[in-house]
């Protein structure tokens, strides 16, 4: 017992390393990342047994990983570049505003709407990186804007991006989609309307809980049916997309019924831009308009089948630790779509947006040229943080130290594993930063404890991905996607104390919720 306690502490040695540094010493993301990961390939080696080759395929997986999901930073970055270059961010934010002069109410439909609606697009980082800028431009504190974007959207992720998590958590357990979504929905339920009061407090502080208690009840009410009912319908791809329009629509009836009363917190100064708008608001977000558009066509099932076989991806070999834990034989590891992957979507969306701003909005030929410019400077030192978490959480997994955190956690828990279930979701997106990979990395270890602890199999199994998605808000590779893009790089220990206790008691509540269901079903 005392020898399984003592492994536990070492395989959970990176993730406390890494929570130190940005929490308590505050270094920059860069150093804790670097630190952490230094600290993953020793325990590997000395504890975990794993050989050289092991740890060698493990980096070069954390590299493949973290190419993946660099590109889509610097895209979006390219991309936000491109539209502030052409003053086009400074029109999109005044239109907001006329939608309603409440800052509660922006901020509820940008952070916590639009971002899940972008969710169920694009994702991959995508909301984060697009809305904290527009809302930063808004006059919005920018890592408050950040650190909502983040907690709000949190609750979009498994049905987000087409279903991809969804999608993974079936796979893995083998339970069908009609019999699992449906309850991911119901669980999801709960989350929904605490997402929205934490983006209201992140914002307002209790004020805005005060004030904004009615608004996110009702839209939440919409958002958790809707998420609900499309899963029943038999359509979870699409739950997402149609939950958060919904959201969005509610949100603007209650600003259209307010009349554009206005309640300015001392934390927001609104700008007023009524000088700046020699751009059509079509014209200054035709970058957005593309980037939506272009994503809802390569969602269109023939289209989506005719593209599927051009990618770029990594063969590696299955290798074992001297334990006798095994990593299965990988085929194309960390696909790169060349037509679908965010990033190439992101690219022609900039460049689409370049020639109208150009050619019928009259802006200088340069902006390309300055755009791409600033996009290197901003994404050198976020690049480096994110290579060395993302090795780290491979060395993580392939050495068997992630399977030894959830094993400890489940098996100490008991029957009441179940309020934990969230939180190894959660643990699975802090590491890798995606819900579809901690859904591949402890899907079916929940589901297989729960078959032995006599506990529902489904109900753990969607917990799981709903753990993972609500992980997102405090995902390390997520915050330095969003500092990056409102410049403000090397702060992302400060959002993560911003989120962390919202996530905290997401997930708890959550737990507290998964618990019960289990108890009852």
């Amino acid at each position: 017992m005392g020898q399984d306690f003592l492994s536990w502490l070492f395989a959970f040695a990176p993730i406390l390393v890494l929570l130190i540094g940005l929490l308590v010493f505050r270094w920059e993301t860069i150093k804790a990342g670097a630190v952490a990961w230094i600290c993953s390939i020793i325990v590997a080696y000395i504890f975990f047994k794993a050989p050289y080759t092991l740890l060698a395929l493990a980096n070069c997986k954390g590299v493949a990983l973290s190419i993946y999901v660099l590109l889509i930073i610097w895209g979006a970055i390219f991309l936000y570049n491109i539209a502030d270059e052409a003053g086009a961010i400074k029109i999109i934010a005044s239109h907001i505003q006329r939608i309603s002069d409440d800052p509660l109410l922006c901020s509820l439909l940008l952070a916590w709407c639009f971002t899940s609606l972008l969710q169920g697009l694009a994702g991959f980082g995508v909301p984060v990186a697009v809305v904290a800028p527009i809302m930063s431009a808004m006059g919005y504190d920018a890592l408050s804007a950040v650190a909502a974007c983040l907690l709000g959207h949190s609750w979009s992720i498994s049905f987000g991006s087409m279903g991809s998590s969804y999608n993974s958590i079936q796979l893995v357990t083998k339970i069908p989609g009609e019999i699992i979504a449906p309850w991911m929905a119901i669980i999801f339920s709960l989350p929904i309307f605490l997402t929205g009061g934490g983006v209201a407090h992140i914002m307002g502080g209790r004020t805005y809980l005060k004030r904004g208690y009615l608004k996110i009840l009702t839209a939440g009410v919409a958002m958790a049916f809707s998420l609900w009912f499309m899963t029943y319908l038999g359509m979870p791809q699409l739950a997402t997309l149609i939950s958060a329009i919904f959201g969005c629509i509610v949100i603007s009836i209650w600003a259209i019924w307010q009349n554009r009363h206005s309640h300015i917190p001392d934390n927001v100064t609104q700008k007023n831009y009524t000088n700046s708008n020699d751009m059509k608001l079509y014209i200054a977000a035709s970058p957005y308009i593309f980037l939506v558009t272009i994503s809802i066509i390569l969602q269109i099932p023939f289209v989506k089948a005719c593209l599927s076989g051009y990618y770029w991806g990594l063969d590696f070999p299955a290798v074992s630790t001297g334990l006798g834990y095994a990593v299965d034989k990988v085929i194309g590891y960390s696909k790169i779509s060349y037509f679908s992957h965010p990033a190439p979507v992101l690219l022609i969306s900039s460049i689409l947006g370049y020639f109208i701003y150009i050619y019928i909005g009259g802006k200088n030929k340069d902006i390309l040229y300055i755009s791409a410019k600033k996009t290197v400077k901003k994404c050198i030192t976020t690049s480096m943080g994110i290579i060395t978490m993302v090795m780290m959480a491979l060395v993580m997994s392939d050495s068997g130290m992630v399977t030894r955190i959830a094993e400890g956690i489940a098996w100490s828990l008991g029957n009441t594993f179940p309020l934990a279930s969230p939180f190894i979701g959660s643990l699975g997106t802090f590491i890798t930063g995606s819900n579809t990979n901690s859904n591949i990395m402890f899907g079916l270890l929940q589901y297989e404890t729960a078959q032995m602890l006599l506990l529902n199999g489904v109900i753990l199994s969607a917990a799981q991905s709903v753990g993972g998605s609500l992980g997102v808000a405090i995902a390390p590779s997520t915050i330095m996607m969003g500092v990056a893009n409102v410049g403000l790089s090397g702060s992302e220990d400060r959002v993560l104390r911003k989120t962390i206790i919202y996530w905290l008691i997401n997930t708890l509540l959550t737990g507290l919720f998964t618990l019960a269901l289990s108890r009852f079903f």
